[in-house]
């Protein structure tokens, strides 16, 4: 089943049974997915790429507010609904690859790369993220570079 059937049929149970919290996220991401179509530029590809390029987004925009709202100190019911809605869409998001896995990515573009310094750390990084970009954390690849070549 498609990411976008998925989140279809997941609404219409939602909506049947009257869970408001999933209904709210999963219309929040739709919303969030007609916005990316009406922008100028779309090229009409709404397959599952699109999809987890969409709830990738929006996880990441939640997971920035939620760092934001912790540091305000915002209530406790704000920042519990955001954390469900991150914990709700991180299923649909392909695995994240671990700090170890990602450390063997990096030393294995450093020697394709032949980077020996910081000033190809942009170099290494786009070697990796052009391949891997769904499944590693760019801060993490960041870190692990500059520990790397520093």
């Amino acid at each position: 089943m498609s990411i976008e059937n998925e989140i279809l049929e997941k609404m219409k149970v939602a909506m049947r049974e009257k869970q408001t919290r999933e209904l709210s996220v999963l219309r929040m991401v739709k919303s969030f997915a007609m916005k990316e179509k009406t922008a100028p530029g779309f090229d009409g590809n709404t397959g599952d790429a699109f999809w987890l390029d969409i709830i990738a987004r929006y996880v990441k925009q939640q997971q920035k507010v939620l760092v934001e709202f912790e540091k305000v100190g915002a209530d406790k019911e704000k920042t519990d609904e955001i954390q469900f809605e991150i914990d709700y869409l991180t299923p649909f998001l392909p695995a994240r690859l671990s700090e170890e896995e990602t450390e063997a990515l990096v030393a294995d573009a450093i020697a394709a790369t032949g980077a020996d310094s910081m000033r190809m750390m942009g170099k290494v990084m786009g070697v990796i993220m052009k391949d891997h970009k769904d499944v590693v954390d760019a801060a993490v690849v960041k870190k692990l570079i500059e520990k790397k070549l520093s």
